[in-house]
């Protein structure tokens, strides 16, 4: 039996910025650029998985509540 590790995007961030630069002012800023470039390939990623998958999302169902208010 085996398990999967993975460390977070977060944590791998941390741990580049620390290994790059040694100011803590430096640090948070280096923190924050990644973040955005991270934020931005997430985004850039997810347009272009939408390309592949032009279906509109469907409509929820109606549950038995919904019908109670309609009537």
């Amino acid at each position: 039996m085996s398990s999967d590790l993975s460390v977070s995007p977060i944590v791998m961030i941390n741990r580049i910025a620390a290994r790059e630069v040694a100011s803590d002012d430096v640090h948070l800023a280096k923190v924050a650029e990644l973040r955005m470039r991270l934020a931005t390939a997430e985004s850039a990623q997810q347009a272009r998985a939408a390309l592949f998958d032009p279906s509109p999302a469907l409509p929820p169902a109606l549950t038995g509540a919904d019908v109670d208010r309609l009537v």
